[in-house]
């Protein structure tokens, strides 16, 4: 263990490489920094006609879809001005009808209004967030700051609410305007103009009303990912509220002010829609000007590193751009976000706005059909448990009678269910948003991938094979996830199973879910290749064979430039070190748990820290991760994950599974009815399948250890043995249903009595 512990830390640190150089010196830019704040626009609600401004500035700067994501699923207007505020995710205390308040300049007293419940909201949820953090900095280090309007004074206020540097009223005039901007431009590094919020027909905000007690909004229980759909919110009847055009109209006379006013002063102008206009939908980002370091915002897409995406950007990355341009960030805490910098994009200004209206159509597309895939696949799983426990373990004969072709079924849809996760990813190769009827188009293409991938596992050489349909289900999902890690995770962003991009969980490396998946299917490939170097004798190629395919998934998976999964490598670590060594004919002991344990802690720790020594611009969560927990934000991470597990864990789209999978495979390897062994033991229906495949139940063990230990380390909690389960029990039932389908009476009977005697040892097995 410990030369093999030596080894996969010399292989990654030669895999990502010695820490990159620090980069050039930074030259301050030549004018002010200037943002633009608006909330609920879209990149469908510009158009050269209505709004030359916006549209003029969208074909000459970088550009990119924001993902508002704030505490809640849906965010107020102020929940994006807060974000910039704290550089984090915050947002106001909910209000009992889901309602959003209306966003007001200081008064005489100087404070913001509701200040107190801004910081009271952040003080109970567990991001950490600091409303006045950025306020706080311009203050401390003496950086001239200039707001318009009230949205502005939310993000310079200082940690007492009193907006830092000097604070405007919005002029009702666009030429006022103009003049505010120009003479702020001429006296400020930083300014920052609230230009209007577009809100949907039936979401419009509504007066503040005095708080009572900093309680957080209940949550959704779905899994980020997994969520149904869109519901109203109340006041949806409204009929006298502008439509969205009306208010863009207006939003762009705003910033056509604004930009006149910066015509003599070479500013770096950000434009960002700051949250939602009630309903979740990507939002618009536009950057024009120098930068400190690297190419300028000018005729590009925008990405950031907490996205790794091309046109994709977080509003928590607007703060540490804004702080990356005033050459502030060294005196900044650690925060999640990542500047925004540009990206090369298609070569037309036309074309990249296309680009990001297609992203945009699929982010929204996907949460329609992702809730109804998940209740469908659980329930089609159920289905399966129910009547594979009831059809594997019948004693009638299977070379004739009604038995073999019930079996028959069940194996092919055991495949076909199975290899459905995979095909969920695979969807996102076909266009299937674009249709005119959206779920029609994705069941169309998901049945296709699932009938392509059952077909192939039925139809070659390996079907005669007991392990062989099962094992092609599962080497196809495995290939494509790791695959798709290493090319950029494209499959896995705004899949069914995947990560959302309107969610803004992650973007970019192996979701929980996809690591589940590798997990279950990367152990079914290893118990195939094991098992046949194994009849042939060479035991030692075996064990070779199962080490290999475990680091090459661990890399993939916990790799910062791959896979970047914080939780996955010490699981994964664990599995084919159980799996290598019952492989090896030696029994599994706990102090080999405890070494393994300690091994994926180190690896994970080393991948974090090669992420970490990295510039900031260039490092992934996990380094960003580090950042944390050395800035003392350790237990705030912590209680974050474990509340999300607990959100999720009483859910019944993760419970049924779970729960009937691990009974299925209990009944099947170590039900009550046998003698000795479970179902695979005496008298069973199923006791050759143990001689035929001696390496099955240790193959289970090690999956299912290691998705026990994937539900404590991932935020995603019970969603993770659920996933596993939903590959790894349809392949188990369908080599059980193989294996009965194959084997002769005389088999069974044979199976049975050798099983029956305790001294008879299965083939292939070693004592300790």
């Amino acid at each position: 263990m410990r030369a093999l512990a030596a080894a996969l830390l010399a292989a990654l640190a030669v895999l990502l490489g010695a820490p990159a150089q620090a980069a050039p010196a930074a030259e301050p830019v030549p004018g002010p920094v200037v943002l633009v704040g608006v909330t609920g626009l879209r990149w469908d609600d510009l158009g050269s006609l209505t709004t030359p401004a916006l549209w003029g500035l969208s074909h000459e700067g970088s550009i990119g879809l924001v993902a508002t994501r704030s505490v809640h699923k849906r965010g107020c207007p102020v929940d994006g001005w807060l974000a910039v505020s704290a550089g984090n995710r915050a947002a106001d205390l909910p209000s009992e009808d889901g309602t959003c308040r209306t966003l007001r300049d200081p008064g005489e007293s100087g404070e913001v209004p509701g200040w107190d419940d801004y910081v009271a909201a952040a003080r109970a949820e567990s991001y950490g967030a600091r409303p006045g953090m950025l306020g706080d900095l311009l203050t401390r280090t003496g950086t001239p700051a200039t707001g318009v309007g009230p949205g502005a004074a939310i993000a310079l206020a200082t940690s007492d609410g009193v907006p830092a540097g000097v604070h405007q009223r919005l002029p009702a005039e666009p030429r006022a305007l103009a003049q505010s901007v120009a003479s702020a431009a001429a006296d400020s590094r930083l300014v920052v103009v609230d230009a209007g919020v577009i809100r949907d027909p039936g979401y419009a905000t509504v007066p503040r009303t005095p708080s009572t007690t900093p309680s957080a909004a209940p949550e959704s229980d779905e899994l980020p990912g997994l969520e149904s759909g869109e519901a109203d919110l109340p006041g949806s009847g409204s009929i006298t509220e502008p439509t969205r055009a009306q208010q863009a109209v207006e939003v762009d006379e705003r910033v056509a002010a604004v930009l006149d006013g910066l015509a003599d002063h070479d500013a770096t102008v950000l434009l960002v829609s700051l949250a939602d206009s009630g309903r979740a939908a990507l939002q618009v980002a536009v950057a024009q000007g120098p930068r400190p370091v690297g190419d300028p915002y000018e005729a590009s897409l925008l990405t950031s590193g907490s996205t790794r995406q091309p046109g994709v950007v977080q509003v928590t990355d607007v703060t540490p751009t804004l702080l990356a341009l005033l050459q502030l960030d060294d005196d900044a805490p650690a925060l999640p976000g990542a500047q925004m910098v540009p990206t090369p994009g298609p070569a037309t200004g036309s074309a990249r706005v296309a680009r990001l209206i297609d992203v945009q159509l699929e982010a929204s597309a996907i949460t329609k059909v992702s809730g109804l895939f998940s209740a469908r696949l659980v329930m089609a799983q159920a289905v399966l448990f129910v009547a594979a426990a009831i059809l594997l373990v019948l004693r009638a004969r299977t070379d004739r009678g009604p038995l073999r072709p019930a079996l028959r079924v069940l194996q092919v849809a055991a495949l076909a269910l199975g290899s459905a996760p995979v095909a969920s990813f695979l969807t996102g190769l076909v266009p299937w948003w674009r249709a005119d009827r959206q779920a029609a188009a994705f069941w169309t293409v998901l049945l296709g991938w699932i009938a392509v991938i059952t077909i192939t596992a039925l139809a070659g050489p390996w079907r005669r094979h007991v392990l062989g349909p099962a094992g092609v289900v599962a080497a196809v999902t495995v290939v494509t996830l790791a695959v798709d890690a290493v090319t950029g995770s494209t499959l896995v962003v705004d899949s069914p199973m995947g990560a959302h991009r309107i969610l803004a969980a992650r973007f970019y490396g192996m979701s929980n879910q996809a690591f589940a998946l590798i997990t279950a299917g990367g152990v079914l490939v290893a118990l195939v290749v094991a098992d046949r170097l194994v009849r042939r004798g060479r035991r030692g190629a075996a064990v070779a064979a199962v080490v290999a395919i475990g680091v090459v998934l661990m890399v993939v998976d916990g790799a910062p430039a791959w896979g970047a999964d914080f939780g996955g490598p010490p699981a994964l670590i664990l599995a084919f070190a159980m799996f290598a060594v019952a492989v090896s004919g030696r029994r599994v002991s706990w102090r080999l748990v405890l070494g393994v344990a300690a091994v994926g802690a180190v690896v994970v720790i080393g991948f974090a820290a090669l992420d970490w020594m990295r510039p900031p611009t260039e490092r992934t969560h996990l380094g960003r991760f580090l950042d944390t927990v050395l800035d003392g934000g350790l237990w705030d991470v912590v209680w974050r994950k474990v509340s999300a597990n607990l959100r999720v864990l009483g859910s019944w789209r993760y419970l049924v599974p779970a729960v009937g999978g691990v009974a299925l495979t209990w009944l099947v390897l170590a039900g009550p009815r046998a003698r000795r062994g479970g179902l695979l033991g005496a008298g069973s229906p199923l006791a050759g399948l143990q001689r035929e495949v001696p390496l099955l139940r240790p193959a289970v063990a090690a999956t299912g250890a290691a998705l026990a230990l994937g539900f404590l380390m991932n935020d995603s909690g019970i969603v993770v043995p659920a996933t596993g389960i939903a590959l790894a029990v349809p392949c188990l039932v369908a080599a059980a249903a193989q294996w009965r389908l194959d084997a002769r009476p005389e088999d069974v009977d044979e199976a049975r009595g050798a099983v029956s005697d305790p001294g008879a040892a299965p083939a292939g097995t070693a004592s300790a």
